[in-house]
């Protein structure tokens, strides 16, 4: 049986028996493959009878927070806790999915027009977009969902599944290339959670967790940039308060745009009279909006800049800092607890931090020095539930023999 190890941004294996090629251009190995008459393009039968894994990352934003459904740029994270999905094959059509972390389970045909039973019926959703572009499954599967990502906490949890989801389907429909494909995936993933919904989320959490990695995304025009991996810990808390994902996020961005300002037009690096001039062109009310958003862009090139070179960690925290207090004073995304919360870290050690996400409540991060630990456990003794993090992998794909 033919093997198969997909990962963005990572090693791409094919193990043909007991020959390996590695790259990172997955691309070179299949095309190696498919010349030593290895692997057969289009459907592949191997993924389509075998067994079926993925898992994708949750991720941290550490600049470019409400930008993304603006087209401006962003600076994410993905992180070492992950959504797996581990499937093998049925002999009928139906797709049998449990989720034993979050109660439910749901039985459907991908191959028949899903009608959606609410407005967050993300997998019946992303089955019928990719059926809509051409896909279909030759029979049903069992699949196990599993993750270790804080569920609705602005770590990007949905995201996650539906990046991983997103990839099984592509595998399990023979179409291994694209499901090892980042780009691929995260427009599928993003497409089917957000568009096909209406919501109002930009495409940040999806590409972050497809990628992999540090990266730099032009929302615009969809480019990406790796950038220098950071070799740091990071603390990720859940603060226990509940939040409003697409409340938050509907509510502030209805805000910024009713502004009537084109932000991919304005220079990020517009002087502080000219943000003051362009203030008095809105209402007194809107102004914190207008004057937040300006400021998370400009804090997203320096951000870049910083994480171009050898990182100066400091450096990172106070900017860290800076983007927080723009989304708790002037964009109003914080909330008081959360803002307490950072406070606290900063005095027991961290470096710096923000609210993760779209805000109001969930979790936030602070970036540790050789300090992770004792963060965790501090926070621990508040009562929240805490992470020590590290910048992860992208979405990965194991099929036949390597998924067992």
């Amino acid at each position: 049986m033919l093997s198969y190890v997909l990962g963005a941004n990572n090693l791409f294996e094919v193990r043909p028996g007991k020959r390996v090629f590695k790259t990172s251009i997955y691309y070179k190995a299949i095309k190696m493959a498919i010349k030593d008459g290895l692997f057969i393009s289009g459907k592949d039968e191997t993924a389509i009878s075998g067994l079926i894994q993925t898992s994708a990352p949750g991720r941290i934003c550490l600049f470019g927070e409400h930008q993304d459904y603006l087209k401006l740029p962003v600076i994410a994270a993905a992180i070492d806790l992950r959504v797996e999905i581990t499937a093998s094959p049925r002999s009928d059509q139906w797709m049998s999915v449990a989720l034993p972390d979050v109660g439910e389970s749901l039985k459907f045909d991908p191959n028949k027009p899903q009608e959606y039973r609410h407005s967050r019926d993300y997998l019946p959703a992303a089955a019928n977009v990719l059926r809509r572009a051409g896909l279909g499954w030759a029979h049903g599967w069992d699949v196990m969902v599993r993750g270790a990502i804080p569920i609705n906490s602005g770590a990007s949890s949905s995201s996650a599944l539906q990046v991983a989801w997103c990839a099984f389907l592509m595998a399990a429909a023979g179409e291994t290339v694209r499901a090892s494909d980042p780009m691929e995936v995260a427009l599928a993933a993003h497409q089917s959670e957000v568009t096909e919904f209406g919501s109002p989320g930009g495409q940040m959490d999806h590409f972050s967790s497809a990628f992999g990695g540090l990266i730099w995304l032009d929302t615009a025009t969809n480019e990406v940039q790796s950038l220098k991996p950071l070799a740091c810990e990071f603390v990720l808390v859940d603060s226990g308060i509940p939040k409003d994902t697409n409340g938050v996020l509907g509510a502030t961005r209805h805000g910024v745009e009713n502004l009537g300002i084109d932000f991919s037009i304005i220079s990020a690096d517009l002087p502080e009279e000219a943000m003051v001039g362009l203030g008095r062109t809105v209402e007194a009310e809107t102004r914190d909006l207008l004057t937040g958003t300006l400021t998370n862009r400009k804090l997203t090139v320096s951000g870049k800049a910083l994480l171009k070179g050898l990182v100066d960690l400091p450096a990172l925290g106070i900017l860290l800092d800076q983007h927080h207090r723009a989304l708790s004073e002037q964009l109003g995304v914080s909330h008081p607890e959360i803002d307490r919360m950072l406070d606290h870290g900063r005095l027991a050690g961290a470096l710096g931090g923000k609210i993760n996400g779209s805000g109001g409540g969930g979790s936030f991060f602070m970036l540790a020095s050789g300090s992770g630990q004792r963060l965790r456990e501090e926070f621990e003794r508040m009562g929240m539930r805490a992470w020590v993090v590290k910048v992860g992998g992208g979405v990965e794909v194991k099929l036949g023999e390597l998924a067992e």
